[in-house]
């Protein structure tokens, strides 16, 4: 069976395994928010550079292999995979969508 993601989602994820911080970053909105390993990225400016740094540290590319929701807002499932220890890891990406971009990404076990 072949996972349909909605298409923002898509972009998302193919900018993510691209490794390509120009076309991940146009998925969100000016004003969004990233939370990920305990630290919190406010506005286009901020994501950009925290997913340049991760990109260029760990190489992470994501697998997904699910797709729910929580309160109508998509959750991806998924492992990651890159240079990092404990490679690969299993996260799921807790999506908030508004007027086609994203407004808000928490990145968890």
């Amino acid at each position: 069976m072949t996972l349909t993601l909605p298409p923002l989602l898509a972009e998302m994820v193919s900018a993510h395994n691209a490794h390509d911080p120009d076309a991940f970053t146009a998925c969100f909105a000016d004003d969004a928010v990233v939370r990920d390993d305990g630290r919190i990225y406010f506005g286009k400016p901020a994501i950009r550079t925290w997913f340049s740094d991760v990109s260029r540290n760990y190489e992470a590319v994501f697998n997904v292999t699910g797709l729910s929701t929580i309160d109508g807002e998509p959750v991806l499932s998924g492992t990651i995979s890159g240079n990092f220890e404990g490679s690969p890891i299993d996260l799921r990406y807790f999506t908030g969508l508004e007027d086609g971009k994203i407004v808000a990404l928490k990145i968890a076990p």
